[in-house]
């Protein structure tokens, strides 16, 4: 038996590797042998035809291996031109190989990514095919231009109340039909009581003398300007989100379509849910081992603090923040449903712990749900809330029967 002093050494995985610390502007390259021997550092830039340099160096040392950190978006680009000349590249989480602190060049930096990738200590990142990439981007884009709309939304409520305008305290929300059209009359300069009260629909229409009370403010000229530049600025978004839906529901379709249709038999997921799941997760369940990896790769798994043998509270880990958003929706969905084994469940977890923190947990066993439906290509069936009384019931006897031993 060696000394218990002795020191662990940890021995090279690959003959030769190469380390590349990614910038806007600058790439820095460093190759190795495993033996320290053979080593060469460049610098190159990041137009296209300094990627193909570093190719074509790679292929001329006999590089099979590559590191890089994922830093932004800058890492793409020469991701694709290794993969097409058959280098295994690895991208890494940069907080996973972050170095001694205040001993930091772009230099020491590529050796050290270098060295991570010889000894095989580096975790590879979920880096999605072209098809699955083509989704995220557009339901990603379909959740920027929806965002900026509800911040134009705010902004005409801010016009409207300053003018005095008090639709918002009528209408609760400004997206419906009546409220567009008669704000879009408001900004041509309309102010005929009788025509703006036309426009009332469905159930406002018993509200019609109350309109007109509201719509009793004045706007002046620079105020009606803005509305229509708003209004246009919705119709452009209305339009790129009608165009993306368009290429979501063909991708879908094309490549995902019995996925989708598993996912949208699980309680609080829709067609748009089912979207970007998809989109952030894919089809295939090979990358992560388990549930539980996908769960904390998502950002919905506690995280562990242990020292001295004491356990601290800490909160979730980061992690993909628009599939964690999506799951957060998709839970306040299955617990709003009616007799369903997700609102009994959340019903009990808010005995003991903020609505908040319940909803995570929900979010994480649904997430955990839909790792088993993707892998099996099964459809989900709601066990509903006789189920969960039925659990509940197994565990009181399990724990008296514990207790009485």
């Amino acid at each position: 038996m060696k000394p218990p002093n002795s020191e662990v050494s940890i021995l090279p995985q690959i003959d030769k590797a190469c380390g590349l610390d990614m910038h806007k502007d600058k790439i820095v390259c460093f190759i190795s042998n495993k033996d320290g021997t053979d080593q060469l550092l460049e610098e190159f830039g990041t137009f296209s035809e300094d990627l193909f340099k570093i190719r074509d160096l790679l292929v001329h040392h006999q590089v099979s291996h590559a590191l890089m950190e994922s830093t932004g978006i800058y890492w793409i680009s020469l991701y694709a031109i290794l993969r097409e000349a058959a280098i295994q590249v690895i991208v890494a989480n940069p907080q996973h190989i972050k170095q001694i602190p205040k001993r930091k060049t772009d230099r020491k930096d590529a050796r050290w990514l270098c060295t991570l990738m010889l000894h095989g200590l580096a975790r590879h990142s979920f880096v999605p095919g072209p098809e699955q990439q083509a989704l995220r981007e557009f339901c990603r884009n379909r959740l920027f231009y929806k965002q900026s709309q509800t911040k134009i939304k705010n902004r005409m409520i801010k016009i409207l109340e300053r003018a005095n305008i008090k639709i918002r305290s009528v209408v609760s929300n400004i997206s419906v039909k009546t409220a567009m059209e008669i704000i879009r009359l408001l900004a041509q300069g309309s102010t005929d009581a009788d025509r703006l009260a036309a426009c009332c629909r469905g159930r406002l229409k018993a509200k019609k003398n109350l309109i007109i009370r509201a719509l009793q403010g004045r706007l002046d000229v620079a105020q009606r300007q803005m509305l229509g530049m708003l209004l246009s600025d919705m119709d452009h978004y209305d339009h790129q989100i009608h165009q993306i839906e368009k290429q979501i529901v063909l991708l879908t379709e094309t490549h995902y379509q019995q996925v989708a249709q598993c996912l949208e038999t699980i309680s609080g997921i829709g067609r748009q849910s089912a979207q970007i799941i998809i989109s952030e997760i894919g089809d295939n369940m090979a990358f992560f081992p388990t549930a539980d990896h996908l769960t904390s790769w998502c950002g919905l798994a506690p995280g562990n603090h242990e020292s001295a043998g004491k356990h601290r509270n800490v909160s979730v880990k980061k992690g993909n923040k628009y599939l964690r958003v999506a799951m957060i929706a998709v839970a306040w969905g299955a617990v709003r449903t009616k007799d369903s084994y997700w609102r009994a469940l959340f019903e009990k977890l808010r005995r003991r712990m903020k609505s908040q923190k319940a909803i995570v947990a929900i979010a994480r066993r649904l997430l955990k749900v839909i790792f088993k439906i993707i892998r099996d290509r099964t459809p989900y069936t709601e066990k509903g809330l006789v189920h969960f009384i039925e659990i509940q019931r197994k565990a009181r006897i399990t724990q008296a029967v514990k207790l009485a031993i």
